[in-house]
């Protein structure tokens, strides 16, 4: 890996790291202000409706910003192609979500979804419009200014959300926080990049650009249907208050990945995409984000779920005390996704993407099975074959990248497992005595002798958070001396 790249990568992770920190802060913290406003009800409805609006965002890019990114060498009409393409194709959803509006509602057999979805139906045209910006910054590693875009989006939409919630607007504050949050971003990326569309189109760029995308469309939209099978399920068969707690729950631990490792997972893609031809560096690459990321999360994970009770308590309040157990055990699914995302990026750089669908259909398969349990004991069960059905999916793919791309199965199991097992042996503890231990107790002794652990076995975590720090303390020196 050149110098250049490097220093590329290591501004890119840490501008990204920082600002995911920032941004999931303010997100926690809009959350907060949300939960203790509204009701688990008014939750539950927003996200039986933004189930459509997720996967509709599938169809308005159809992969090809993915295949923008993984291209060496790409005109400029390319981008303006893949620009006019995505409008079109979002326009066309929304007049079918409006259209599909009353039967979705009936089949939830909730009217006020109807109503929501009429509102929510202007968010694919709107983020349609900086898909291609958001593909340059990022295939040019510019994670400064995705960065701060994303900041900016989530402190307008939540200022705008919670005020609306503070004037008794109930449910339509969460919409109002949706709608603003992809306007400004989209306002963000057209003012961050100075590409601006042409009027000109070439099919034969977008037909280089399908055989690469095609199979990342078809992915996406599998991973985005089945994503959301929790939440259609949920929302079919309970209550939308039910729905409330399990999503709460499902948000909280969403937020706990990104705090963490998502900044590598964003970053590694376009990085190694530039290291698809050289094999060695690929691996060391691959193998050394492995780690980190693998480090990274259970530093995180560990406290909150020995914390759980008093996190959510405190913070959102004592009527969202059932989601504590959903917490509790979707929070473990964290310890393998991360690497899973990072595992399908991997993949994509190389170029197959045909091998990236083909796993995500076995992974599609695997969510499945929930269902099954939540059927026939509950929605207690469902959330334990949700972690269960996750982890599998991570030794589906160490299986296909020790074959295809000789990255050691044994290796990425075995570094999976080594950063987890002071977590492990504090949480069999912690199980075993769970009435007579005082929560805040195992919590520090744990960070403690989770950090001296990684410090004797020389864990590249431990090398860069150190080196994260140091970086962190000197850009605060260099502010305050001027």
């Amino acid at each position: 890996m050149n110098k250049n790249l490097i220093q590329k990568t290591k501004n890119s992770v840490i501008w990204d790291l920082s600002g995911s920190f920032l941004r999931q802060f303010a997100l926690l913290f809009i959350s907060i202000l949300l939960a203790r406003l509204l009701e688990p009800e008014e939750f539950g409805i927003l996200g039986m409706s933004m189930v459509f609006i997720s996967i509709s965002e599938v169809f308005t890019d159809v992969g090809f910003t993915s295949g923008l990114i993984q291209q060496k060498d790409t005109k400029d009409i390319a981008y303006s192609s893949v620009f006019y393409i995505n409008l079109l194709i979002s326009v066309v959803l929304s007049i079918v979500i409006v259209l599909t509006a009353p039967l979705i509602a009936d089949f939830y057999e909730a009217p006020q979804v109807k109503q929501i979805l009429y509102y929510l139906a202007i968010i694919p045209p709107i983020a349609a419009l900086g898909r291609v910006q958001a593909a340059i910054l990022t295939k040019q590693i510019n994670f400064k200014s995705l960065t701060i875009r994303d900041i900016v989006a989530t402190l307008v939409g939540g200022v705008l959300g919670v005020g609306a919630a503070s004037l008794d607007y109930g449910v339509y504050s969460l919409v109002i926080q949706q709608i603003a949050m992809v306007t400004t971003g989209t306002v963000m990326l057209w003012l961050a990049t100075n590409w601006k569309p042409k009027p000109e189109f070439s099919k034969n760029e977008i037909k280089k650009l399908f055989g690469f995308s095609s199979f990342v469309f078809f992915d996406s939209l599998l991973r985005q249907v089945f994503n959301k099978i929790d939440t259609i399920f949920i929302g079919k068969m309970f209550s939308p208050a039910m729905l409330g707690f399990y999503s709460r729950a499902e948000s909280l631990k969403s937020q706990v990945q990104t705090y963490t490792t998502n900044s590598l997972r964003k970053v590694i893609f376009p990085v190694l995409s530039q290291l698809q031809d050289d094999d060695e560096k690929f691996k060391s690459t691959y193998f050394k984000a492995f780690n980190i990321v693998t480090g990274l999360i259970v530093l995180l994970i560990a406290p909150i779920y020995f914390l759980s009770n008093f996190i959510i308590i405190f913070l959102l309040g004592a009527k969202w005390e059932p989601s504590i157990i959903f917490f509790q055990i979707l929070i473990f699914s964290a310890i393998t996704s991360p690497q899973i995302g990072m595992m399908g990026k991997a993949v994509l750089a190389k170029g197959y993407s045909k091998l990236k669908f083909n796993i995500g259909l076995i992974q599609r398969l695997l969510k499945t099975t929930p269902i099954v349990f939540g059927l026939l004991f509950g929605i207690k069960e469902f959330a334990i074959a949700v972690v269960a059905a996750s982890t599998l999916v991570f030794f589906v793919y160490s299986i296909v990248l020790d074959k295809r791309m000789q990255l050691s199965f044994w290796f990425q199991v075995k570094n999976l497992l080594i950063p987890n097992l002071v977590f492990f042996c504090f949480l069999i503890f912690s199980l075993l005595f769970e009435k007579n231990v005082n929560q805040w107790l195992i919590t520090i002794l744990f960070l403690i002798t989770h950090v001296i652990y990684i410090k004797l076995i020389k864990h590249e975590s431990y090398t860069f958070m150190q080196a994260a720090l140091k970086k962190g303390i000197s850009i605060l020196k260099k502010k305050f001396s001027k």
